[in-house]
């Protein structure tokens, strides 16, 4: 008997079977009743999110540029830089591009959302024409009529922000009624379950309280595994402590996100899980205004160490390094591997000069002390550091990496174990120094 009993609680399909003897028919209606209630919520609450992802996303974007071209001209007459017009060239391009893009018949299929994206249009254009023949005066510090026509350029520009504004709340209305649907589907369907509940309650009571523990419980955790694996956070976990195959499923998920987050030989976050962070962490700046600071560190002669020591040697001074980072980093910093030699540091909420300052500790950290390796050799290592500011030097995230590894590759130039911040012109002295 007790034999039995222990199969029954370590077998899920032995107690499935138990359960669906005695709750077959009423979870038949169930079943099929929240089926068809589920897909219809569902479908309702995809729509919503492909409203707001495929309309709102373009219109925020498209305001953020009409309002960045306001400043080319402005600085031109305060400064009279002619590198004003290129900014603002690049600024023009993108702008009607996405002008373009919100046009397509795809785009917005509303009449009223469509004239607002063509008296969007219309003040961009003139506000367009406007800034380029403040643009093309020569000499505009203390012009009467570059003063007068910036006024009637920031008019335009303002105009246009103002009308995709109404554009933004007639889109967020839209998405409010389909919100609202899925609302409605999704009462409906809790009405519908407790109907069909309560009239398989007396039947199956008893039998349906221990599923409910031994499966349905289990199941949601799993569900909500599976959902945050399949967002890209691996370092969610879920908690299942059992010997059934639920418990055996839970470890076998856990260990996987385990080896998806994590690099396997210095056992910090591995470049997909960098990526991840990195983008959450830019999307946070931005939000709330804040500087980020990328680092991107490189052990100085490391295919030395390799061929000298061998490559398990060269494992032993990639773990060691990448410890000495991890000491000297703040708690909410994250570590990762790049790939090969190279380590990445997201600093939140960290300007340049605080950057800098966590960066030669490092470096003097690595450079002042030998490492020994676990197969006797003693290593004198250097690192350089190459790092890069969002916004202030980078506007997306290829961009921030892009500059961040121009700094390391201009910090080998200059002689290696050293810190060296990005500044504009880095990228072409790079190509015109490579082959």
């Amino acid at each position: 008997m007790t034999r039995i009993v222990d199969h029954i609680k370590t077998s899920l399909r032995l107690r499935m079977t138990l359960g669906m003897g005695v709750m077959l028919l009423p979870l038949i209606i169930l079943g099929v009743g929240s089926f068809v209630a589920s897909q219809s919520m569902i479908n309702a609450l995809e729509q919503v999110v492909r409203t707001e992802a495929e309309e709102l996303r373009p219109v925020t974007e498209l305001q953020k540029l009409i309002l960045q071209a306001g400043m080319p001209p402005n600085d031109y007459i305060i400064l009279g830089d002619r590198s004003e017009r290129v900014l603002f060239g690049y600024l023009v391009r993108e702008i009607d591009a996405r002008f373009k893009s919100l046009s397509a018949p795809a785009a917005f299929g509303e009449e009223k959302e469509r004239k607002f994206i063509e008296a969007a249009g219309a003040e961009w254009e003139k506000a367009r024409i406007m800034g380029m023949g403040i643009l093309a005066i020569p000499h505009p510090g203390g012009n009467a009529t570059a003063a007068s026509r910036m006024k009637v350029f920031d008019a335009h520009i303002g105009h246009a922000s103002d009308i995709l504004n109404l554009l933004y709340d007639e889109v967020l209305h839209e998405i409010d009624k389909q919100r609202a649907h899925a609302r409605s589907v999704q009462w409906n369907e809790t009405v519908f379950l407790i109907a069909v509940f309560t009239g398989a309650l007396v039947v199956a009571l008893v039998a349906g309280f221990l599923l409910s523990r031994s499966i349905i419980l289990p199941i949601r955790a799993l569900q909500d595994g599976v959902f945050r694996f399949g967002q890209g956070d691996n370092s969610f976990r879920v908690v299942l402590d059992r010997n059934d195959e639920f418990g055996r499923l839970a470890k076998t998920l856990n260990s996987m996100a385990e080896r998806l987050e994590y690099d396997g030989l210095t056992g910090v976050y591995n470049r997909q899980e960098f990526h991840r962070k990195l983008k959450n962490e830019l999307d946070r700046s931005l939000r709330y205004g804040h500087t980020c600071t990328l680092l991107m560190v490189d052990l100085d002669h490391f295919k030395q160490v390799n061929d000298t020591y061998g490559h398990l040697c060269g494992d032993d001074a990639l773990r060691a390094v990448t410890m000495r980072l991890l000491k000297d980093v703040r708690n909410f910093d994250s570590v990762a591997r790049y790939g090969g030699e190279e380590l990445v540091i997201i600093m939140p909420e960290t300007g340049t000069a605080g950057a800098r300052a966590v960066a030669e500790r490092i470096r003097e950290s690595v450079s002042t002390r030998p490492i020994t390796t676990t197969r006797g050799a003693i290593l004198d290592l250097t690192i350089s550091i190459g790092m890069a500011a969002f916004p202030a030097d980078a506007r997306s995230e290829d961009d921030l990496i892009a500059a961040a590894d121009q700094a390391l590759y201009t910090a080998k130039q200059q002689g290696r174990n050293r810190v060296v911040a990005f500044e504009p012109g880095m990228d072409a002295v790079r190509r015109k120094g490579e082959p």
